[in-house]
């Protein structure tokens, strides 16, 4: 790795990733930025487990709201149910070595979809659990608490 590689990296980081692309390609492994390339591929993992985190806080706020407050269920609501239950199957498809992190996803992404309900209803904070009560499977099941298997009413 030259000075130029990390000049680069830090100048032009869509440039880095285009000639480190060629390097790979060509296998002239004396020119990878060794040091650089492996912070990108962690920061992917990372990347990989925030996007389930993030869609387990949307699904597990609504799934609160849906349990908590069904006076106001609406269409909105259940579509998002679904949505969210999809690309989390979608994801651990493309991802299955993430199932190893589920326990932690989940209780991150139980914390903040407890403030998405909060944001969006007028319930108080003791009114959900302090911890998940659900679990992994459970949340993704089409059936559990918001049937999504089936049409809206």
């Amino acid at each position: 790795m030259n000075s130029e590689t990390v000049s680069q990296y830090e100048q032009d980081f869509y440039g880095w990733t285009q000639w480190q692309v060629k390097v790979l390609a060509e296998k002239q492994i004396s020119e990878l930025d060794w040091q650089n390339l492996q912070e990108e591929i962690q920061a992917l993992g990372r990347q990989e487990y925030r996007e389930l985190v993030s869609r387990l806080s949307v699904l597990l706020g609504h799934l609160l709201k849906w349990e908590y407050q069904p006076e106001n269920r609406s269409r909105s609501w259940f579509l998002t149910i679904r949505e969210q239950r999809r690309a989390l199957k979608r994801h651990f498809h493309r991802n299955p070595s993430l199932k190893s992190r589920i326990v932690d996803a989940l209780e991150d992404g139980f914390e903040a979809g407890v403030d998405l309900a909060l944001r969006d209803t007028n319930l108080p904070l003791r009114t959900f659990p302090a911890k998940c009560p659900y679990k992994f499977e459970e949340v993704i099941a089409d059936s559990f608490i918001c049937d999504t298997s089936q049409d809206w009413e």
